[in-house]
């Protein structure tokens, strides 16, 4: 016996082509469209988000408050290429790496070291 296949799934198999869509053209386009809506929602502002945090790492200085990525709240004692130095109390340092830093504060944001 071979199998048979009525004509009824033969015209459902070929609906596509018979509604004009399917084609290469089309496919395109939307492969474009899906690939520019990423894009413009993902890849882009993480870029933007990366340059900024570039520039805030760039212009860190000495005295400078900033919050860490743990949460870490300190003052910069010192800068190096890589790395900074975090005063978190009197005489309390630590060297962290520079990316670490997520934010620098603000006088108004900014809380200061009790000093005895």
């Amino acid at each position: 016996m071979t199998p048979h296949i009525s004509n009824d799934v033969l015209i459902m198999l070929d609906a596509p082509a018979a509604l004009g869509g399917g084609g290469m053209g089309s496919t395109l386009f939307m492969v474009v469209m899906i690939v520019g809506i990423f894009y413009f929602l993902l890849f882009r502002p993480q870029q933007k988000q990366a340059k900024e945090h570039q520039g805030l790492l760039a212009s860190l200085k000495k005295d400078d408050r900033v919050v860490t990525a743990a949460g870490i709240y300190g003052k910069i004692w010192a800068v190096k290429d890589d790395t900074v130095i975090l005063e978190l109390a009197r005489d309390v340092r630590v060297e962290m790496d520079k990316s670490s830093i997520r934010r620098k504060l603000t006088d108004s944001d900014a809380t200061p070291i009790k000093q005895k």
